[in-house]
């Protein structure tokens, strides 16, 4: 017996007249039904829902218009070489057709939506020019010689720190400023590129200003622990906050199972090399020096921000078929 399986909702008030043009031009076997004040479409085949999903968000979106999207049928070939499709129902005991979206699986977010994320991208091009022609100054916190910062003597070093000088006079940017301050054009790049994957998807679904407190936290968190790991080597770069992206995503991931805005592959790949960086055999293959107290700093702010982000409810924006904001 066959079993209509929910794939995605929509508000009660969401006119879908489009979607279901969609559906009895393909003859696809979908329905649309009302359930709990909401829109509910369902389908018997679960495999035709996980391929229809990235078109449905995005339309949903207002990103596309179903009637520009074009469907490659799938069905046997004819005598004459010709592919004929087969779209007769489960119901009435054919194959069921599948349909191969020409749009990529990943959602194109609206710049609107992912404004935040297109600016920090850029201040990472920004901050090298600057650096290149030696006008960050202003930006970085300068590195302290020579002093002994033991644990036992952490409190009177950091009182006599640069950092403490830099407050002293007002200086809180510095808190924040050495993330825009990029050493080499592929250190922005490989920044600027985990901003666009991770970061734009995030502020996409949970909103700007939500993502700016993560950006806002994380940025401090993660030059503070490198400040404090390091106070005497000067450091910059924006992979704290790319990291905190990833912890971000990485305890979202587990809230929602199924939401597939950022490959999976992504947090793995960026943890396996934070690892490896800790080792130092990046450092020594390669004589790079690498901010590992950042990454690790804005690691766990940013696994501490979502966990409290889902707890209070958030994580409800990233479930499948849930609307952006």
């Amino acid at each position: 017996m066959s079993h209509w399986t929910s794939i995605y909702q929509f508000p009660i008030d969401k006119d879908l007249s489009e979607l279901a043009q969609f559906i009895q031009r393909y003859r696809l076997p979908l329905r649309i039904a009302e359930e709990s004040n909401r829109q509910i479409l369902s389908t018997l085949d679960p495999r035709l829902g996980e391929l229809l999903l990235p078109l449905l968000q995005r339309w949903d979106a207002g990103e596309i218009r179903l009637a520009d999207v074009r469907l490659e049928p799938v069905g046997e070939t004819s005598a004459a070489g010709e592919e004929t499709a087969q779209p007769e129902s489960a119901a009435q005991g054919g194959k069921e057709p599948e349909a191969a979206a020409v749009s990529s699986p990943l959602p194109s977010w609206p710049w609107q939506k992912t404004a935040l994320s297109l600016m920090l991208i850029a201040l990472c091009f920004i901050g090298w020019l600057l650096l290149r022609n030696d006008l960050a100054d202003v930006l970085i916190i300068y590195p302290d010689r020579g002093g002994d910062f033991q644990l036992d003597n952490m409190r009177q070093a950091l009182g006599s720190s640069t950092l403490a000088w830099h407050l002293a006079h007002g200086e809180y940017w510095r808190l924040w400023s050495p993330a825009l301050v990029h050493f080499s054009l592929p250190h922005a790049l490989f920044n600027a590129l985990g901003i666009w994957i991770l970061g734009r998807p995030l502020e996409a679904r949970a909103g700007t200003p939500v993502f700016a407190g993560l950006v806002f936290f994380s940025a401090a968190a993660s030059n503070l622990t490198q400040y404090y790991w390091s106070p005497q080597i000067l450091f910059g770069g924006m992979s704290g906050v790319v990291y905190a992206l990833v912890g971000c995503v990485f305890v979202l991931q587990r809230w929602q199972p199924g939401w597939r805005d950022v490959p999976r592959g992504i947090v793995a790949v960026a943890v396996g090399w934070l690892l490896l960086c800790a080792t130092g055999l990046v450092t020594y293959v390669f004589g790079v020096g690498v901010a590992n107290a950042a990454h690790i700093g804005g690691f766990v702010c940013g696994l501490l921000l979502a966990v409290v982000y889902c707890l209070v409810g958030g994580a409800r924006k990233f479930a499948p078929g849930s609307a952006t904001v």
